[in-house]
């Protein structure tokens, strides 16, 4: 199985936060459709540096286990995407890595 982690971040340049509202509607309309399966989302803290200076923010990570089809990677695209445009984002962290998985 392939390893995908996406990490949201939750700071918005202009108003109030990504909330758990906009997040589950996020995860409803963006993710499950795409990965029907299953995922799993860890609440996180974080910080980078940006053109300001330090940031610290709220984050999710975004855990998914598939197969490795040619169109997941498409799907996990679309879902940065959606993410960035919607909530007025510069990134969304991708992590790629192989795992052994056993249910």
């Amino acid at each position: 199985f392939v390893r995908r982690e996406l990490i949201f971040g939750t700071a918005r340049a202009q108003g109030r936060p990504v909330g758990e509202s906009d997040w589950q509607s996020f995860l409803d309309s963006a993710v499950t459709p795409r990965f029907p399966d299953g995922f799993t989302v860890i609440d996180a803290r974080g910080q980078w540096t940006g053109n300001s200076g330090l940031i610290r923010e709220q984050s999710r990570i975004l855990v998914i286990w598939h197969d490795l089809l040619p169109r997941r990677d498409a799907d996990i695209e679309a879902i940065r995407a959606v993410y960035k445009q919607r909530f007025d984002q510069d990134s969304v962290l991708r992590i790629d890595s192989v795992s052994c998985v056993s249910f």
